[in-house]
């Protein structure tokens, strides 16, 4: 029988380390586990296969287990014991964060795309385990050299579908510059980089609608600040928590 340990919810989770290469004996034993779980009133049996193990797929899929989630180096599947037994959902949204960096003259930051002929606010898209906060200072760096520090959350928008069939929310924070001359890191992906006035950014017509409307909207918001409650007395989760200004 295949390695595995119970978890906290009547589930199984199948040892990824000790799975055996040959086809053969992976079916005696994925079959004996079945068994065993049926045995013991299991629900869900999770099982992750690495990338070398991909022939292994097959097998699974004609046992009764199903796609769950995929990284670039392992798929993972599970088996439900009944049709009714939950299985936590895959994430269903990537997030993306902006920044809306005015320098002390109320000139605005805004950055064009080698494969784009209209200007919008720096950003790009928050990384796994990734804080919104770094987030953003990364992007904006990378995009026009100019460090930042940060102020606020001014907005969000939502956006279905979006890749592969997932959603997107898009964050922009208020931030502050701490420098102002602009020197881009990442020239494969960025053509230009400048400030401009509010008001000249509003009147180019090459502009989308709607960064025009965030930039109007938001000129002059003060939105979430950054909460300074020290949650590592509750939780060891890396945590963010933005609250309303006074």
């Amino acid at each position: 029988m295949l390695a595995f340990e119970y978890n906290k919810f009547n589930g199984i989770i199948i040892d990824s380390s000790a799975i055996p290469t040959d086809e053969k004996l992976f079916l005696q034993q994925l079959s004996a586990l079945l068994e065993h779980a049926s045995l013991q009133k299991k629900s869900v049996i999770w099982l992750t296969l690495p990338i070398d193990l991909a022939h292994l797929i097959k097998i699974a899929t004609q046992q009764g287990f199903t796609f769950h989630n995929c990284l670039p180096t392992e798929i993972t599947l599970t088996y439900k014991s009944l049709e009714e037994d939950y299985v936590p959902f895959v994430p269903t949204h990537s997030l993306g964060a902006g920044g809306f960096v005015q320098n002390s003259l109320g000139e605005l930051l805004v950055i064009r795309e080698r494969d784009a002929s209209t200007y919008k606010l720096p950003g790009g898209h928050i990384e796994l385990g990734e804080k919104i906060e770094d987030a953003v200072y990364r992007e904006v760096l990378e995009e026009t050299g100019i460090a930042t520090s940060f102020d606020s959350v001014l907005g969000m928008a939502s956006t279905h579908p979006y890749r592969f069939g997932k959603s997107n929310i898009y964050i922009v924070c208020k931030l502050s510059p701490l420098s102002t001359q602009i020197d881009i890191q990442d020239t494969h992906e960025i053509a230009d980089a400048k400030w401009i006035l509010p008001q000249d950014f509003l009147a180019d017509s090459n502009n989308s609608p709607f960064n025009k409307y965030l930039v109007k909207s938001l000129v002059n918001a003060t939105g979430l600040g950054k909460s300074t409650l020290d949650l590592s007395q509750f939780s060891k989760l890396k945590h963010e928590v933005f609250l309303a200004n006074d």
